[in-house]
C-alpha cells in the first residue's frame, strides 16, 4: 500500500488512556511471567496502531504545514500526547516494578529497564501542562520556519532551498545567498527570540518542578543518556578543542590557500574544492542509481529500498509550505519507514538520501524488536552517518568525474561538523544552566564559543550571524534540546567506519550490521565495545581518529 493511500483515523485520547489503564490492571493481576508477556504482546500491537496514526498525521502535516486538517491534527497531538505519555509512564512501572522482573530481564534487554526508569522520571504528571505548552511552542517555530520565503534574485525561495547556493563555485553567488538567507533570520529575530525565550522558561519550570536546579538534568533524562553524563560530554568537548579543532583549521587553511582567499568568510564554509560536486541526472535517475546501490550493497537494503519506493515512502522535492528539514520516521503497522527531504541540486541531496536510509535500515530492524524502547539518539545517528560513508563504492554513479571532489567535500564536512555540533550543545548547556540570560548574553556567548571552535572563519558583514544569531537557524536548538551532541558522538564513530571501509569495505559493512543488530540490547558505550570501536570519551581515541582522517584527506 502507498503511504498516500493509508486511511487516517484519529486515535481518541480517552480511548488510548482507557486501554493503557486496562493493560496496567492486567499486568498487575498477571499470575506468571508467561501471562505478563502475552499481555505485553497484545498491548504492543495496539500501541503500534496508535503510533502509526500519529506518525501518519505528522508526515502529512510536514508535507504541507498549510494543510488545515493536518495542522489541526498536529495541534491535537501537541495537546494530548503529554497526557498519554504520563499514562504510559505509569504503565511502564509495571515492567520495572514487576515481581517477574528477573525473568523479564531474560526476555528483554536490561538497557530497556534503564530507559523505562528514565522515562518514568521524565514524565511525571506534575509537568504535564508545561509539556503541552512546549509542544505547542515547538510547532509554532516549525510553522514560522516553514513559511519563510527568502527574497533572492527576484524570486521568493523556500528557506531550505537556499542551501543549494552555499557551495556554488562563484564566491559572489555564495556571499549574496548567505546574506539574503541571514537577512530572513534577522527580519524575524524578535519572533525567534520570543519563541526561544518561552521554551527556556517552560523547560526550566519543568526541571525545577521535578526537583532539579534547572532543565539540564531533565534534558539528559529525556535524551536517555544511560552510560555517560555532563562530565563525559565536557571531556569530549575539551578533546574536540584540543584535537579536532586544530585538524579542522589545518584543513580549512589548505582549502583557503588553494582557493586564494585572503580571509575565510562564512560564505566559504561549504566549499572544499574548486569544482562544486553536484549530482547529475533527474530525481528519478538519482533514485534509479540508489536502487542499484542498495541492491548491490546487501539483500536486506535492496528489499527495503524497493518496499519504500513502491510505497512512495520518499518525499524529496522542496516546495512552499513543506517542512524545511529532513527526517526518517516509521509506520509500525506497515513496518515501513518514511523519508522526507528537500532536494535542491547540491551534493547534500545524496548525503540526505544515504543518511536517512541508514535510519530507515535501523527502523526496519526496530520493527522486529519486541521491546518497549527505541534506539537512543547517538546510536541512531551512527546508523545514518555511517551509511553515508558505506555508500562510497557507488558514489561515482551520482557524481561521475566529480567523485573525488565529492568525497573530499563529504569527509572534510564531516570533520568540520564536529566542532560546530559541539558549539550547539555547549550553547544549550550554557543557556539551560543559566536560564536568566538575556537574549544579548546568549548571542554574546554563542559568538565567543564560535570563535573558539571555528577560529578559521569570520561572520563579519552577515546580518544576524555577525551578532551571534547563527544559532537561530538550527531547529534542534528550539525543538530538541541536548540532541545535537549525539550527532557529534555519532560522527566520531562514523569516521571509524570510514577508515575501516577504506581498508576492507565488506568487513566494515559486516561490523555496521552487527552494530545495528546488537544495539537494541546494549547501551551506546557497550555497543562500541562489542563492535571493537573506539570510545569518544577517551583522549587516546581522538589521537587515533585524527591520524586516520589526516591519512585519508592527505593533510
Amino acid at each position: 500500500m502507498k503511504v498516500s493511500q493509508i486511511k487516517y483515523v484519529r486515535p481518541e485520547k480517552d480511548d488510548i488512556i482507557a486501554k493503557i489503564n486496562e493493560t496496567k490492571e492486567k499486568f498487575l493481576q498477571a499470575k506468571s511471567v508467561e501471562e505478563f508477556l502475552e499481555i505485553h504482546k497484545q498491548f504492543k500491537k495496539e500501541s503500534n496502531a496508535i503510533e502509526t496514526m500519529a506518525s501518519l498525521a505528522s508526515i502529512r502535516f510536514t508535507l504541507n504545514t498549510a494543510d488545515e486538517f493536518y495542522a489541526k491534527e498536529q495541534d491535537y497531538y501537541d495537546e494530548v500526547m503529554p497526557e498519554i505519555i504520563v499514562a504510559l509512564s505509569d504503565l511502564n512501572r509495571c515492567y520495572v516494578e514487576s515481581p517477574f522482573r528477573k525473568q523479564l530481564e531474560e526476555h528483554f534487554p536490561k538497557v530497556m529497564f534503564q530507559i523505562l526508569e528514565m522515562q518514568i522520571k521524565a514524565s511525571d504528571p506534575i509537568i504535564l501542562q508545561e509539556k503541552v505548552e512546549e509542544n505547542k511552542v515547538c510547532t509554532e517555530y516549525t510553522r514560522l520556519m516553514s513559511e519563510i520565503l527568502v527574497d533572492y534574485n527576484g524570486e521568493q525561495i523556500p528557506f531550505p532551498s537556499m542551501s543549494k547556493y552555499f557551495a556554488n563555485e562563484d564566491r559572489e553567488v555564495r556571499k549574496s545567498a548567505i546574506i539574503a538567507y541571514a537577512k530572513a533570520i534577522e527580519d524575524r529575530k524578535d519572533q525567534l527570540d520570543e519563541i526561544f525565550d518561552r521554551l527556556v522558561k517552560i523547560r526550566t519550570t519543568m526541571g525545577k518542578k521535578l526537583g532539579f536546579e534547572n532543565f539540564s538534568d531533565l534534558g539528559y533524562l529525556r535524551m536517555q543518556r544511560t552510560c555517560y553524563s555532563k562530565k563525559e560530554i565536557a571531556q569530549f568537548r575539551e578533546n574536540v578543542k584540543k584535537y579536532l579543532v586544530p585538524l579542522a583549521s589545518k584543513l580549512r587553511a589548505k582549502v583557503q590557500k588553494e582557493m586564494g582567499w585572503d580571509v575565510q568568510h562564512y560564505w566559504d564554509n561549504g566549499v572544499y574544492t574548486k569544482v562544486e560536486p553536484k549530482p547529475f541526472g533527474t530525481v528519478d535517475q538519482i533514485f534509479e542509481h540508489g536502487r542499484k546501490m542498495y541492491h548491490e550493497m546487501d539483500k536486506a537494503t535492496g528489499e527495503l529500498f524497493d518496499k519504500m519506493y513502491d510505497a512512495e515512502a520518499f518525499d524529496v522535492i522542496s516546495r512552499k509550505g513543506k517542512f524545511g528539514g529532513g527526517y526518517c520516521t516509521c509506520l509500525p503497522d506497515y513496518k515501513l519507514p518514511f523519508i522526507l527531504a528537500n532536494f535542491n541540486g547540491s551534493l547534500g541531496d545524496i548525503d540526505v538520501l544515504t543518511h536517512e536510509f541508514g535510519h530507515a535500515y535501523a527502523f526496519a530492524r526496530a520493527c522486529e524488536m519486541d521491546c518497549m524502547t527505541e534506539f537512543a539518539m547517538e546510536t541512531a545517528e551512527v546508523h545514518s552517518m555511517s551509511m553515508e560513508f558505506l555508500a562510497y563504492p557507488w558514489i561515482e554513479g551520482f557524481f561521475g568525474d566529480c567523485t573525488p571532489e565529492y568525497k573530499f567535500n563529504h569527509i572534510g564536512g564531516a570533520l568540520c561538523f564536529i566542532p560546530y555540533g559541539t558549539i550547539v550543545d555547549y550553547f544549550q548547556q550554557q543557556v539551560y544552566d543559566n536560564p536568566d540570560m538575556t537574549c544579548q548574553e546568549r548571542n554574546d556567548f554563542y559568538n565567543k564559543i564560535e570563535k573558539e571552535f571555528l577560529p578559521h572563519m569570520t561572520t563579519e558583514g552577515i546580518p544576524a550571524f555577525e551578532n551571534g544569531r547563527r544559532w537561530q537557524r538550527q531547529q534542534h536548538i528550539y525543538e530538541s534540546p541536548f540532541y545535537y551532541i549525539d550527532y557529534c558522538l555519532a560522527q566520531f564513530t562514523a569516521l571509524q567506519f570510514l577508515a575501516l571501509s577504506q581498508r576492507d569495505w565488506k568487513g566494515a559493512f559486516e561490523k555496521y550490521k552487527k552494530f545495528v543488530h546488537i544495539n537494541s540490547d546494549l547501551d551506546f558505550c557497550d555497543t562500541l565495545k562489542a563492535c571493537d570501536l573506539l570510545s569518544p570519551f577517551e583522549e587516546e581515541s581522538f589521537k587515533e581518529v585524527v591520524k586516520a582522517v589526516e591519512d585519508i584527506l592527505k593533510i
